[in-house]
């Protein structure tokens, strides 16, 4: 495969289920299923760009000061320690995300809002929703790789998500990965079409 520009990579990673993606790294990279799309109704779709942080459980002081350093194309990446006592983010917070270009969240964490953020065709993964508000008070690290259901990601890494869940490509693998991914999905519609579905 000839060098491909970051965008073109998304562009065809997007086009792909991501189980076929999770299938072409043997099935490594793949998020903790518990981490799914926070939409009422099917259909979110998230390729991108990962900006991780990681923030103390029920704390998103880490998710504000990230926000006005998102880059068009980035998803914001959250390690929050697997804590769901609180929202660490909601509908405000994804419009400022939205309005720097972010194109989604993943968090290891609990979201509110779920109705809003698909109105807004927001793409979410989280660990579920609750009503209680964040804390704002730290600590967080920020520029480095975190973990996030059992994944580690690192800055610049793709983020998939679909309504299976979510993997993460690591950006020196992409190229290599999508070619697999790719070859993997083809099979399969040529099997579906052998059978008639």
């Amino acid at each position: 495969m000839s060098e491909l520009s970051e965008a073109e990579l998304i562009e065809r990673f997007a086009a792909l289920p991501v189980a076929n993606v999770g299938d072409a790294m043997d099935r490594l990279n793949v998020v903790d299923s518990g981490i799914q799309s926070v939409w009422p109704s099917a259909g979110a779709k998230l390729a991108g760009r990962a900006v991780p942080v990681t923030v103390a459980g029920g704390d998103n002081l880490g998710i504000h000061e990230t926000i006005p350093t998102l880059q068009p194309g980035d998803v914001l990446v959250v390690n929050g320690q697997a804590a769901i006592h609180r929202a660490l983010i909601g509908e405000l917070i994804a419009g400022r995300a939205m309005a720097q270009g972010c194109v989604g969240f993943v968090l290891d964490a609990c979201v509110r809002d779920a109705v809003d953020l698909e109105q807004m065709r927001f793409p979410v993964f989280a660990r579920g929703t609750t009503p209680a508000g964040p804390y704002r008070n730290g600590p967080y690290v920020g520029g480095v790789a975190a973990a996030v259901g059992t994944v580690v990601v690192h800055p610049g890494d793709l983020v998939l998500g679909d309504d299976d869940g979510v993997a993460i490509v690591p950006r020196g693998r992409a190229a290599e990965i999508l070619a697999k991914a790719e070859a993997k999905h083809a099979a399969e519609t040529k099997q579906r079409a052998e059978i008639g579905s």
